[in-house]
């Protein structure tokens, strides 16, 4: 609207320049000298117009109708709508699936290209895994072998002392229980660790596990059978700590 109005007046501006320059007389109404009849009703009507757009009150905007909000909802769930929203998500979904079906031969693709790289990286992690897990349980052996044979030594002279002492009075005999004591709780603790002695009496002679001090003859056992110890072996599985000190009977 304001932009007409600007038009309207350019023009009008022009026309009575161009009236002036050839000396017409403006129209009695306005008091400026004669013009020819058919500018004044003109001029008239073009000004009235405008003071009739200026003079026009804004119209407020109308608030829509629950008739037209119930009709915009009936187009939204329409059989139309609904059929072409079903082909957008159809498309959709098949976009989908083709480009997961070409990732899909990508992959298979780079699997056959890499395989086989593949597949010797996994043996070798798995190598070494395995290493690293036989290291490990090495070095925990060999920590418990240098406990153990520390521990051993204290265990060798509760040993002797028990063999050569032979408590006479009740108060020696509550002193070489508490010592029993203490030597039970030494063997616990090795126990725990995985530790176990070497049998001996009553065995076959084995070099691996025995080491004979002496032969002798025995009329209980046979030849070649241990029978006789005087020091205990220990091992941890098939790994030995100590060999056991024995007499073979001949």
């Amino acid at each position: 609207m304001t932009l007409r109005k600007s038009l309207a007046v350019l023009i009008l501006t022009a026309f009575f320049q161009s009236v002036h320059s050839f000396g017409i007389r403006s129209c009695p109404s306005t008091g400026s000298g004669l013009a020819p009849a058919s500018l004044c009703p003109l001029s008239t009507c073009w000004m009235a117009e405008d003071d009739s757009e200026t003079e026009a009150a804004p119209r407020e905007e109308v608030a829509p109708t629950p008739a037209a909000a119930a009709a915009e909802t009936d187009i939204l769930n329409s059989p139309a709508f609904l059929k072409r929203k079903i082909d957008v998500l159809k498309s959709d979904i098949a976009a989908i699936d083709k480009e997961i079906e070409e990732t899909r031969e990508r992959a298979e693709a780079g699997k056959a290209e890499w395989g086989p790289q593949l597949e010797d990286l996994k043996r070798e992690y798995k190598n070494i895994q395995d290493r690293m897990a036989t290291q490990s349980q090495f070095r925990d052996m060999e920590v418990t072998r240098s406990v153990v044979r520390d521990m051993l030594e204290v265990l060798d002279n509760f040993d002797r002392a028990f063999g050569v002492i032979k408590p006479q009075s009740e108060h020696e005999l509550a002193i070489e229980a508490e010592y029993k004591e203490a030597y039970q709780m030494i063997m616990d603790v090795i126990t725990s660790l995985g530790v176990e002695e070497v049998k001996t009496v009553g065995t076959e002679f084995d070099y691996e596990l025995h080491q004979a001090v002496m032969q002798k003859p025995s009329d209980e056992y046979e030849e070649g059978i241990v029978c006789e110890e005087f020091q205990k072996g220990f091992k941890i599985g098939d790994t030995l700590i100590r060999a056991a000190m024995v007499a073979v009977a001949v």
